[in-house]
């Protein structure tokens, strides 16, 4: 795992995640793509959700599956998963931290987690 973080830098992660929270919300929302009918769920905020849905609505149809995510350690590792695959696109460790930190929120939130073979 490329995501190496202690207790410490995880409660300041989760301060400022509930700070961006106050602002706009974090939702999961599920893509289904119009051409193959793969499923992808994913987190993000409300704002970036929308923008994205409108990006998107030629290629995909996507929903809210929760409103509104309760801040958590699994939400504050999968903030710092998704910074790092930002900044580091390429790196397949820091892809699978993304992966697998947005499984644990999907999971924690009983949602269903992303697998390879996910279809509608």
């Amino acid at each position: 795992m490329a995501l190496n973080i202690n207790d410490q830098q995880l409660a300041a992660v989760r301060e400022r995640i509930d700070q961006a929270n106050q602002k706009s919300h974090f939702v999961i929302f599920q893509s289904v793509e119009k051409a193959t009918g793969k499923v992808l769920r994913l987190i993000t905020d409300i704002e970036s959700f929308r923008t994205i849905q409108e990006q998107h609505q030629a290629d995909a149809v996507m929903v809210i599956i929760q409103d509104i995510v309760p801040i958590t350690d699994d939400l504050a590792r999968w903030a710092v998963a998704e910074n790092m695959a930002a900044q580091q696109p390429n790196d397949a460790a820091v892809l699978e931290d993304l992966e697998t930190y947005t499984n644990a929120v999907l999971t924690e939130n009983h949602q269903a987690a992303n697998t390879d073979d996910d279809q509608d």
